[in-house]
Formats: C-alpha cells, structure tokens, sequence
C-alpha cells in the first residue's frame, strides 16, 4: 500500500501545507513567492545576428565527407518538407571544400596533359609521334588507378596531385624510346620501321630502366615512415610509382608498336627543330672552350651551390603550408567576473565590426558560460569571408586584428581557419611555453616575464595564460572548532552550497515535459561577501551556528583554467610583433627577457607545432639520405662501376641551385611538402645524368674521348630538352599555386621546376668536365694490323 499526493501544477504548489513552530498549519505561499522562471542563460548562440541552435556533424573514420554530406543534407530536406516553419540553414559543408580542390587538381591534370601533347608536337612536328607517346598517359593513370584500388588508397588531394607530378614523368620514357627510333630510321626507307624499332629501342633500353628505377628507389623509404608524413605521403609515393613502371612497359612495348603501325614522319621543318638545330650548334662550339677549363667550372658550379644555400636562412618554416579558405576564426576570451549581460555586449561590438566589412559573407557565433554566469569562458566566432572578396583571407585578418585585439575586458586572438591549421604558426606573434612541476613558481616566472616584455618596443598586447584569475569566495573550515558546535565541514559546506545556489525539490510532469521546482533564496540575498560571512548555520541539535564563527570567508584569486601536461603546469606567454620586430625578434626576446628567469624547476616546454615540424623533418631528412643511396646502388649496378655513379650524382647538390633559388624569389616556404619534393627530385634529376653518360660510354666505342663527350650531348640535347620541359611545364600550374588546394602542393612543384632546369644545364654543361676528371687515364689503344 503506498500513500501519495500529486501537485501537477504551479497553483497546487501554492497550497502545500506547513508546520509551524508554535503548532499552526501555515502554507507555501505564505512564506515563499512561486512563480515560473526560465533557468539562467548561460550559453550565446547567433548567426549572422540572429539567435540559433548550432549542430555539428562529424563523419566516422570509415566513412567519406561526400558520403556524410549528401546523407545530411537529404535529411535536413525531409525536415523542411515535414515542418514548414523550421528554419535549417547549412553553414559550413568540408566537403564542398574537398570537391573543389579534387576538381582543380584534375583540372590541373588536364593541363598537363594537353601541354605535354603540344611540347612534343612542337619537337617532332607530327600529331602521330604526339598520339604515339601520349597513350603513355591514360595507360599509365589507368593502371594507377587499379593499383590504387587494390592498395585501397582513395581519391583526394594528395593521390590527385600524385598524378599531376606524374603526368611529365610519365611521357619521358616513351620519348627517348621514339626519339631513338626516328634516329635508327634515318637513310633506311619506309619498310624498314620494325627493323628502327627494334634496334632504337634496344639502344636506350638500359638507360629507361635505369632512370626508372632511380626515379622509383626514391619512394621505397617513404613506405617505411610512419607518423603524418607516412600517413600524408605513401599513397603519393606508390601512386607515382605505379604511374613509372605502366610508364616504363608502355614505352618498352607500346611505343615500339605504335612506330611500325602509324609509321610515323619526323618532320625537318618542326616548330622548333631550328631552335633545336641551333642550340646544338651553339653547345658543340661552348664545349669546345669548357671543356679544358675545368679548375673554372667546378670552382663556379660550387660558387652557385654556395651563393644557393646562403639563401636558406632568409626561406620559411613551417609544418605544412595553409589554403586560403576564406575562413577566419576570432577567440574571444572575456574577463572572469564578468556577468553573460556584459560578455553579450562584447560580443555584439565584435559582431558590429566584422559585418561592416565588405568581404564577410556570414558568421557563427557560440559561447559557453558558467552556471553561476561568472563569465570567463571562450566565446568562438567563425567569419566566413566571400568567395569574390577583395583581397586575400589574411589581409583580411591583418586589417580586423589592431581593432579587435584592443577591446577592453577580454583578449581576442585570430587565426586563419584551414584544413591545415592545427600545422602552421600564426602570423605576426611570438608564444613561448613554460612549465613547471610547482605552480605558483610558474606564476610569479610567467608573471615578471609578461611585465619585462611589456615594456619592450617589438611586442606588444602581450598576455599570459595564468593571468585572467578569477575572485571566488573561498570558505576555510576549522574542523575543531566545528566539531566544538557539533558539526562537519561536509555539513557546512553542502549547506552553503544549497542556500547559494538552491535546491531542486522535485519535479512536476506539465504537458508531458517534467519541469524541475527549485527552492532558493533571492537573487539579491547573498550577493555580497559581507552577507555571506552574516549566514547562520544550525547544527545537529537545532542551535544556531554563525559562519563566521566556525570558518573564515574571504575572496580569493583562482586561476581561470589549469593546463598540465606531462604532470607539469603550463602557462603559454603570447604577443603580436610591432613594426620594431625583425625575423630574429623571437630568438632574441628569448635571450634576453625569458632565458634569465629559467630555474631548476621552470623550464621551457617547445611549441606543439615547432615539435612535430622537427619531428617530421628529422623523419624525411633521413628518408632522403636512404633514397640518396638508393640511387647509388642502383647506378652503380647498372653502369658496373661506382666511378659513374657518383659522377651522376653530382648533380643532385647542385639542382639545389635552382630548388633554393626558386623557393626564395617564389617567397615559398620549406614544409613537408617542400622536403618531399627533395626527395623526389634527387630521383627525376640523375635521369638526365643516366642518358648522357650512357650515351659516351657507347659512343667511346667508335670516338676519343673528347668527341665522345661532345656528340653524346649534341645527340642526347633534343630527348633531355623534352623531357625536362614536358616534366617542368606539367608543374607550372601547380608551381603558380592553381586551385583551392594549390598552396599545399606549390613548394614541392617549385623544387622540382627549379631543380630540374638547373640539373639540366649541369648535365649537358658540367657532367663533360666531371667525365673527364675523373677519367684521365686513356683506354690502351690496340695496334690491328
């Protein structure tokens, strides 16, 4: 048998009767006011103005943002239709980002592709020949793709931009093939196409699977690496490989056919067989006069390599370049204290500010308080820029960044929002990070550290992360002299806690929705430290006990949020750089204000970003230096001896005249991309080198030396020309950065152009001089009678 009495409404609350002291019955609503009350706001929520309801959506690891995007929105359609009064609006879709930059890197590919086509035209001066070495391409990207399939990589910007890159080096084979059988044609007749097919391709078979090899030895560290640059770069690294070998069987196989089917007409009178007629005449009469001064050429090539490494101090760091996706995001931390009416109005000045610019399409504004409404917590506005704006997402943020940054009561920081911005340091501010196992030597460091920089002339709105404390009002119990009056400190502070911040009593059912009945004191009954110090406590025998009496009641400064990692406190040390500041600003205020305070127990901890690029470099640093050898064994395998070998490879060092060269007029950064396509360069730039010297080691057969040297480029000049430029040009939209996610991929394209030209002109220029110093003694000559 149960007893029970049900209040289902405010009004049935009123009427619950009371005991009295003196025995009479009194009601609720004689000694307390009932009415209905929303719960404190606590949180801030608006777009472009209005107050909203944010939802974000975030795809499982299995799944495609595609997938993810299409199945949402599918469903935010089926809302609509079935409540016509609801209002959904989609803000931001990554995957509208994913598609765009997936259709300029085929766009870019298609490019290439084309360019490729007209380069060899230009050169042979028959659309045949350019047909014939061009089906080196779909092939090659069609057996890619299967390979990719069955590695279970995926289409994206990486694997994308792997087949742009390839797209140059996919033709090179079949172009050396072809151009060798044009030769082997030559004062044979037309029925004689299978016997120059044969015999041409039989020519420079060795060099093509060499070059091959070489340019596919450089990716095999890659699938050893672990970290984010495995992750990022092996499906880049296979995809080109397997682009090199179906280019490698096409240009064996394929090609020959071709030759013999269409028979193709090398024309005399080609766009640029003059040009080409022209430079071999002008190399033949340079080699003449380079050729015995080699103190001259080496010391000048080494002069360039010099001049080329000096510039690497003045070239950007940075983990992984940013795209400009037209996104900017403003923190916005107020002052602990504040109450959500004045945090409200800071951020409606913002938002009155940023919507005064042209260049804003929308914005999404969230903020998350405390349940007392103390403020004090962050406040995140996410302004989405148009895609027509007038200048660049980071001029844009230049421009906004002195107004915002000097409201008062709050520190606002801005960062330029993109795929890669957990990867990049902030522009124009300086961070340092302490830590410590002792918290409060770590705020009195951190503490004369803000002020010492505060007065310097290359810093400025400097802030620390310790030093937004928060006043809270802290109770400290004397158990003994709580246990004279016959109470706990639990007790004491469970009951405080309910008489400040009240007492959900229970809950009534209204419209099916249970609605929670608090018991609290007014709003204004404690809201002072001298009216919590004037509570009155009762203890287990009914007397009464002051607060006062039994504890100590004071305010206290409390740190707005701790941050430990590693069990040691950290406190991060922030600025932004004035015009004073120079490129060594940040080593230098190091040295001279932050270094000298150090002790035994606060150290400085590395920036998360600064650890992971080291960490990263260090990792293809070492890729790099493994591919090197690589390329060693590999050439020395194939020439039968490492006096080639390294000859070839001299070329690798001094292809970072134009790397390096190229990065610093580009105002290019070094990042991971960059460093990768250092790796790929040490194996496209030795190609050049492969074909020229095997070319003399053949033509030392029927000449001396000296002649050998000069007609191997004579007759390699046309083949290297093509190549380099059908690799090079294929870069150029991605060197100029073409497409929502052409900054990623700008640095490695940039080395390879600029590497690739310089390589070029070492192969046909300086390898002569390398051969000969490091052939001096003659071949015996035999006497035949």
């Amino acid at each position: 048998m149960t007893t029970a009495v049900e209040y289902d409404t405010m009004e049935s609350l009123k009427q619950i009767p009371i005991s009295a002291g003196n025995g009479n019955t009194i009601y609720l609503e004689d000694v307390a006011n009932i009415y209905n009350a929303l719960e404190d706001a606590t949180s801030i929520g608006r777009y472009n103005g209005l107050d909203t309801i944010s939802l974000g959506i975030k795809k499982q690891q299995e799944s495609s943002a595609g997938e993810v995007s299409k199945a949402v929105n599918s469903t935010i359609e089926q809302l609509k239709r079935s409540n016509p009064e609801l209002e959904i609006v989609v803000v931001n879709d990554n995957s509208e980002m994913i598609d765009d930059s997936l259709a300029s890197v085929f766009q870019a590919m298609i490019m290439a592709v084309i360019i490729s086509m007209i380069i060899l035209f230009l050169f042979f001066g028959d659309w045949k020949a350019s047909m014939i070495v061009g089906t080196s391409i779909p092939m090659s990207i069609l057996v890619a793709l299967i390979m990719m399939q069955v590695m279970g990589f995926s289409l994206n910007v990486i694997t994308l931009s792997s087949l742009v890159l390839g797209v140059g080096m996919m033709v090179d084979n079949s172009i050396v093939v072809l151009e060798s059988c044009f030769r082997a044609t030559e004062g044979k007749g037309f029925d004689k196409f299978h016997e120059a097919a044969l015999k041409g391709s039989g020519i420079v078979l060795q060099s093509i699977i060499g070059s091959t090899a070489t340019t596919c030895v450089v990716f095999l560290p890659l699938a050893l690496l672990s970290g984010m640059s495995g992750q990022m770069f092996k499906p880049l690294g296979f995809t080109i490989v397997f682009c090199m070998l179906a280019s490698l069987i096409s240009a064996m196989t394929l090609v020959p056919l071709c030759y013999v089917f269409y028979r193709p007409q090398e024309k005399k009178n080609a766009p640029l067989s003059g040009m080409v007629t022209g430079l071999q005449k002008t190399y033949r009469a340079a080699m003449k006069v380079i050729l015995p001064k080699r103190k001259t050429v080496m010391l000048t090539s080494v002069a360039l390599l010099v001049v080329s490494l000096l510039l690497v101090p003045h070239i950007r760091l940075e983990l992984m370049p940013a795209n400009d996706q037209g996104t900017i995001t403003v923190s916005i931390e107020t002052r602990p204290g504040l109450t959500i009416e004045r945090t409200n109005e800071i951020l409606r000045e913002v938002e009155a500010y940023i919507t005064q610019d042209e260049n804003l399409d929308s914005y999404m504004l969230s903020y998350s308080g405390s349940g007392l409404s103390m403020g004090g917590s962050g406040a995140t506005l996410t302004a989405y820029l148009k895609d027509d704006r007038t200048m660049p997402t980071s001029e844009v943020l230049r421009s906004w960044k002195p107004v915002l940054t000097a409201y008062p009561d709050c520190q606002i920081s801005l960062t330029e929002a993109s795929a890669m911005s957990m990867m990049t340091s902030d522009d124009g501010t300086v961070s340092y990070i302490l830590q410590s196992t002792q918290y409060d030597d770590l705020k009195e460091v951190s503490d004369t550290v803000v002020n010492e920089l505060t007065a310097r002339d290359e810093i400025t709105r400097v802030h620390s992360t310790l030093e937004n404390s928060a006043p809270v009002i802290k109770i400290s119990v004397d158990p003994v002299q709580a246990a004279a009056e016959g109470m706990v400190p639990v007790q004491v502070a469970s009951t405080v806690n309910s008489m400040l911040s009240g007492t959900e009593a229970t809950t009534l059912e209204v419209n099916g929705e249970d609605v929670s009945v608090m018991v609290e004191f007014p709003d204004d009954e404690y809201d002072t430290l001298d009216k919590v110090k004037g509570i009155v406590l009762s203890n287990s025998a009914g007397a009464s006990v002051g607060l006062t009496d039994i504890a100590d009641v004071y305010f206290e400064d409390s740190p707005a949020s701790i941050l430990r990692s590693d069990k040691q406190y950290q406190v991060t040390i922030s600025g932004d750089l004035t015009e004073f500041a120079n490129e060594n600003t940040e080593t230098q205020l190091y040295n001279e204000v932050v270094s000298k305070h150090l002790t035994d127990t606060v150290t400085r901890q590395m920036d998360s970003v600064d650890e992971r690029m080291m960490e990263e470099f260090a990792a293809l640093g070492q890729a790099i230096a493994t591919a090197a050898f690589l390329i060693f064994v590999v050439m020395a395998m194939q020439f039968e001896s490492p006096k080639f070998s390294i000859m070839v490879m001299t070329t690798i060092p001094f292809s970072l005249i134009g790397s390096f060269g190229l990065l610093f007029l580009a105002d290019a950064s070094i990042s991971m991309a960059t460093l990768l396509g250092f790796l790929m360069l040490i194996g496209t730039v030795v190609n050049n080198g492969i074909l020229y010297v095997d070319t003399v080691n053949q033509y030392r057969a029927e000449m001396d030396m000296n002649t050998a040297l000069v007609e191997a480029g004579t007759t390699r000049l046309r083949p290297i020309l093509m190549t380099t430029l059908t690799t090079v040009v294929s870069m150029i939209p991605m060197a100029f950065g073409y497409g929502d996610s052409g900054e990623m991929m700008q640095g490695l394209a940039l080395v390879n152009v600029g590497g690739l030209l310089a390589s070029t002109i070492l192969s046909l220029l300086m390898l002569p001089v390398y051969y000969t110093v490091m052939n001096r003694k003659r071949k015996p000559q035999l006497d035949v009678d």
